[in-house]
């Protein structure tokens, strides 16, 4: 999620030449954002206890929690943009989604490779 933040961010729309603080910063601070989203969707996954359905609850739950995480960026002002656009504001939002559900799949194949090894040493035991 990070990486995909910095791709579209970064090389993609070119925001970061419109931060008015220093890049570090925001890259820090965004390393600790995105690893709280990061366990808000893996225990969300986790959450759902569906093992054959853990790729489509991770991509689910991440995809909700990206347009959450969006709307809250969006009512609070945060943002790079500095028009409103309708079309602007569906692609962030679409891309935030994008960006999560990547994310929620991750957390889902994390979630399924670990149940599966614990099943397999549950078996040799």
């Amino acid at each position: 999620m990070y990486g995909l933040s910095y791709i579209w961010h970064a090389e993609v729309l070119n925001d970061f030449l419109k931060i008015p603080y220093p890049i570090n910063l925001y890259l820090t601070v965004s390393a600790v954002v995105y690893l709280g989203i990061g366990l808000i969707i893996t225990v969300l996954t986790y959450a759902a206890k569906k093992m054959k359905d853990s790729f489509k609850y991770g991509i689910v739950i991440g995809a909700i929690i990206g347009v959450f995480i969006y709307a809250i960026a969006f009512v609070f002002g945060v943002s790079f943009s500095t028009t409103f656009d309708i079309k602007y504001i569906v692609v962030d939002a679409v891309w935030q989604a994008f960006e999560q559900s990547f994310g929620g799949l991750i957390c889902g194949w994390v979630y399924r490779t670990l149940y599966m090894r614990d099943k397999r040493a549950s078996i040799a035991t």
